[in-house]
């Protein structure tokens, strides 16, 4: 058996869900598609995928070989090509995962420029409140506020730059309604006295705004939220429906300012960002593909960062190409 062909029909029959379509892709036989499963299943000893007469899924055991074909698909390509000196343009998907608390528009500047760049290349984008197991998940790259929190055993799996281009401003900002019925908070102390409505600790312990005044002293305010809601947009929704004040990106809630659905609140202050600033992650790998490459060197050059912010075992990966950061504009 060709176990690497074998391989590479099994991942185009999961992407397609479909015996036919992977043949027809394929440009080969059904037969040969079902022989290929049927003998790569005979040789690991498990059943990859459950098969109806109206539709295909993949088991349990399916899901993580896929995972792990996927993996060393793209290296051995990688490789070869690289040894070859006849790499291949970047192609195929690129699954990317992001908090759903980023700037929209940062978000699909970036994405838009990266496929002006690499066409080939289709994204698959998915929006998540916490950053999940890359590998397990069958994410390429990640996109998350702060210092991810990593799945369990993930940390060691993973590389992280923090990116400038992205970085959110927070503001708090409450309805009209809100404030017309309550008497607007001019001071850190005052917040205690309000219904506040804010995400998740990602420590599970309590909420703290983190206030600076004028002279840049920090004033924290540790909280009891009324509402706690895992998603920004939830939260924004919240806030214009009245439930209380919140703290968001200012890029999420400038339209709401505008048409006066939400008001800026304590205007002589600043609200710190420490814990608002994007970070790239992605699967640690000697070669990592051509797709997942190109992506890391976009985005850091897209985000204006020096070449040193890679961590050590990337540079032999990607600084060849940081030429990439020309573009970037």
């Amino acid at each position: 058996m060709n176990q690497v062909y074998a391989m590479r029909v099994f991942v185009r029959v999961a992407e397609t869900q479909s015996f036919r379509r992977a043949a027809q892709q394929l440009k080969v036989s059904n037969a040969l598609v079902t022989r290929s499963i049927a003998t790569l299943e005979a040789h690991l000893h498990a059943r990859l995928i459950n098969r109806t007469t109206r539709n295909l899924s993949l088991t349990e055991a399916g899901t993580h070989y896929l995972e792990g074909c996927r993996g060393l698909l793209e290296e051995l390509d990688h490789l070869e090509g690289s040894v070859a000196g006849t790499e291949r343009e970047p192609g195929g998907t690129l699954r990317v995962v992001a908090t759903g608390s980023l700037s929209p528009q940062a978000l699909t500047h970036l994405l838009d420029g990266y496929r002006r760049h690499y066409p080939k290349v289709r994204i698959r984008l998915t929006l998540a409140e916490r950053m999940p197991h890359l590998l397990e998940d069958g994410y390429d790259v990640g996109l998350f506020i702060a210092s991810p929190a990593p799945a369990p055993g993930a940390a060691a799996e993973i590389d992280s730059i923090e990116l400038s281009f992205a970085t959110q401003r927070l503001v708090a900002c409450a309805a009209p309604s809100y404030l017309a019925a309550h008497e607007e908070p001019r001071r850190p102390e005052q917040m205690a006295l309000h219904s506040c409505i804010a995400t998740p600790s990602e420590q599970r312990g309590p909420t703290v705004w983190h206030f600076i005044d004028s002279d840049g002293d920090a004033q924290p305010v540790t909280l009891e939220p009324s509402y706690t809601v895992n998603s920004p947009l939830l939260v924004r929704l919240a806030a214009i429906a009245g439930m209380g004040i919140a703290v968001l990106p200012e890029s999420l809630v400038a339209d709401d300012f505008a048409t006066g659905a939400l008001k800026r609140i304590m205007q002589g202050y600043t609200v710190d960002e420490s814990q608002a600033k994007v970070s790239l992650v992605y699967p640690r790998r000697r070669h990592l593909p051509a797709k997942t490459r190109a992506f890391v060197d976009y985005t850091v050059g897209h985000a204006g960062c020096p070449a040193d912010v890679l961590p050590i075992a990337t540079h032999a990966i990607v600084a060849h190409d940081m030429r990439l950061a020309q573009h970037a504009s």
